[in-house]
């Protein structure tokens, strides 16, 4: 009897042992790759990594139109400032009354905090500007998101007044042969 119980031992220990070890080798293997990634996009430039996170078809297809003005968002937030609420309404009323051309939503963040954590911020940002057009009559299946994270700012000077520029959310209408914005 000991000696069953003894082998039931070994048998967890070893079970649990194994478990430990493949758990190891998962974690070692997700960072490794996530610093191979790092050290790859650190080696790029501005616009090769903009063309490895958002196919360069996506962009192409779509064009900025004067009187659909970008959303900009405070530090850290998600949310529109309440000053652009007045933004929403017009960017909405200009997308009612031209109700043929699809919509893409750009999200952008500012150069503070990591490339993902960026990436993140600037896909609510573009979600909260999708969710406020659709709360005003834009019909969602007319609408896509994209996420540009920090890799496309507005301005690039190194101070904190030009931040703000870059934590934004732009409406894009869809370019075609026969209609243009």
């Amino acid at each position: 009897m000991r000696s069953q119980h003894r082998s039931s031992v070994v048998r967890k220990l070893a079970l649990v042992t194994l478990t430990a070890l493949i758990v190891s080798l998962i974690t070692i293997a997700a960072v490794g790759a996530e610093s191979r990634l790092r050290t790859l996009r650190s080696k790029m430039a501005p616009d090769d990594l903009q063309t490895a996170l958002v196919p360069r078809d996506i962009s192409q297809d779509f064009a900025p139109v004067a009187e659909l003005r970008p959303v900009h968002f405070d530090f850290d937030k998600a949310k529109a400032r309440a000053a652009d609420a007045k933004i929403l309404d017009a960017d909405a009323e200009w997308l009612k009354a031209n109700s043929s051309y699809p919509i893409l939503i750009e999200g952008y963040a500012d150069q503070r905090g990591t490339d993902r954590y960026n990436l993140a911020l600037a896909e609510r940002r573009a979600e909260f500007v999708r969710d406020q057009l659709v709360a005003r009559g834009i019909p969602a299946g007319r609408i896509s998101v994209v996420t540009y994270g920090e890799t496309r700012p507005a301005c690039r000077q190194p101070i904190g007044s030009c931040m703000p520029q870059n934590r934004r959310a732009e409406i894009l209408v869809a370019r075609s042969d026969n209609q243009r914005p």
